[in-house]
């Protein structure tokens, strides 16, 4: 019971992380660091879906962390745009 709530509190932490990353500070932070934030946002809710299974194998542990912590930043910058200050402006020269 108690692995459950932990696995809910990620998933809603690492969401609201990935979220306010995303739209809130994807263009005032460096590049780097949105991408860190990111991903760290995707491993959470990764490990929080697991948390919240019965008996996941560590070949699950493995491919959902390393799998959706490469796969936020991407996503997000695919969907969004760049990652980074001034990365969402189109006023370049």
């Amino acid at each position: 019971m108690e692995e459950e709530v932990v696995g809910v509190a990620l998933i809603v932490g690492s969401s609201a992380l990935g979220l306010l990353t995303a739209f809130g500070l994807r263009t005032r932070l460096p590049g780097a660091v949105v991408t860190g934030i990111l991903a760290a946002a995707g491993a959470g809710l990764g490990a929080g879906a697991l948390l919240v299974q019965d008996g996941p194998s560590a070949a699950d542990w493995w491919a959902t962390l390393i799998g959706l912590a490469v796969l936020v930043p991407f996503h997000a910058r695919v969907v969004l745009g760049p990652l980074g200050a001034g990365g969402g402006s189109r006023d370049r020269a």
